[in-house]
């Protein structure tokens, strides 16, 4: 007798994508967590553990498809290139916010976060971010047969801006779009995981020191 459900057939739609089935996962994984979040149908201070419940699932996807380093972005080769276009962004971003420093543009009433806050966003939050926004979403996109520039750097970057919209601050969900279409378009270019990292751990680490993304501390 056949078993009813072969985990074969399971992981079918994982192991051979297609656009289709790359849209119902992105939503799955990216989207409706954040949903929850928003919702309060998951405690906001569960967020950091939603961050890392969908990484986990992501290594998984990766491992069940075979992912190369190369693949996600994890290489030396073009580490240089990758390192000198993101310096090209981090620089015109701190010449900004230096301009901007002596105005209440950019300030916030709020107690700045404590210092074990950015080892934690500089080691480990950022890197993982851009893993599941630029990394794994890049070669999931590549494998679905979503190969245009702009298709791919578009769905990036609104994944991205979508996880910050649970801090409920408009300014800071358009500002990741923006960063987020930056590092997008470096990565594509340059697909480097350390590379962008470094970028998101500099400009974020400016930006809540600045005091417009406090509420991401």
């Amino acid at each position: 007798m056949q078993p009813l459900f072969r985990i074969e057939s399971l992981l079918s739609p994982i192991k051979k994508p297609s656009p289709a089935a790359f849209l119902i996962q992105l939503f799955l994984l990216y989207y409706l967590p954040v949903v929850l979040l928003v919702s309060g149908a998951v405690p906001f201070s569960f967020r950091w553990m939603v961050l890392a419940g969908i990484f986990l699932v992501s290594l998984l996807i990766s491992r069940l498809k075979g992912y190369r380093a190369e693949e996600l972005g994890i290489r030396i080769s073009n580490l240089k290139q990758s390192l000198l276009a993101n310096a090209l962004f981090i620089i015109p971003v701190m010449a900004l916010f230096l301009l901007l420093d002596d105005t209440d543009v950019l300030a916030i009433k709020a107690e700045p976060p404590k210092t074990i806050f950015f080892f934690f966003y500089v080691l480990i939050s950022s890197p993982l971010q851009e893993f599941l926004f630029r990394s794994f979403l890049f070669a999931e996109m590549y494998r679905s047969g979503i190969t245009r520039a702009s298709a791919q750097v578009v769905v990036s970057a609104a994944s991205f801006a979508f996880l910050h919209i649970i801090y409920l601050d408009a300014f800071t969900t358009l500002a990741t779009f923006v960063a987020g279409l930056v590092f997008a378009g470096i990565y594509r270019k340059y697909p480097n995981l350390a590379g962008v990292s470094f970028s998101h751990a500099v400009i974020g680490t400016l930006a809540i020191l600045a005091g417009i993304a406090r509420k991401m501390s």
